[in-house]
């Protein structure tokens, strides 16, 4: 899972981010590129675009729902089904972008409501931890610090703007 939140577990607000961050786009596409990424309807709508360089995998209850360069499914375990075919069909695929250290991964990156239907199966999360207070009408309420052990944390500032890159993992990921 891949998502920006501000201390209060904030994640949107109109359909979209309450701040912008330089350079937040260009983390978010070294950690997406070459992988499946799944995100609800209104959250691809909000985006406008098939992102470029990655499956792009829309889960919406509607079925005649459809755009140019996504994969539409019905539900998020088929959308994760999907994503394991992905990783079948391309395992010999020498452009992905994978670490090869790492084991594929499938990013969640929203809406709320996905990422709370995703939270049980989640093992890692890319955080965008922002020191601020914003004014929204999303959160991130399916997230719960102490379900999760930090593996790094890269501090950032942005003309007095705290904010850090985390990466989290469940402590019971390598059991």
């Amino acid at each position: 899972m891949m998502l920006a939140m501000d201390k209060n577990k904030l994640i949107g607000k109109d359909n979209g981010m309450p701040w912008h961050i330089p350079g937040e786009q260009v983390y978010f596409k070294k950690v997406t590129m070459g992988k499946p990424i799944i995100m609800g309807r209104k959250t691809y709508e909000s985006i406008g675009r098939p992102l470029p360089g990655r499956p792009n995998f829309v889960v919406t209850r509607n079925s005649e729902w459809q755009a140019e360069g996504v994969k539409a499914f019905p539900s998020l375990d088929a959308a994760f089904e999907g994503g394991v075919q992905f990783y079948t069909e391309n395992k010999s695929d020498s452009t992905r972008v994978d670490n090869a250290n790492e084991p594929p991964e499938v990013m969640i990156i929203g809406g709320a409501g996905l990422c709370r239907e995703a939270m049980p199966q989640t093992q890692r999360i890319y955080l965008t931890l922002i020191d601020n207070e914003y004014e929204g009408d999303i959160w991130f309420d399916s997230f719960e610090w102490s379900d999760w052990q930090e593996r790094s944390r890269e501090e950032k500032d942005h003309e007095g703007l705290k904010y850090a890159y985390l990466v989290l993992e469940r402590p019971d990921l390598n059991k």
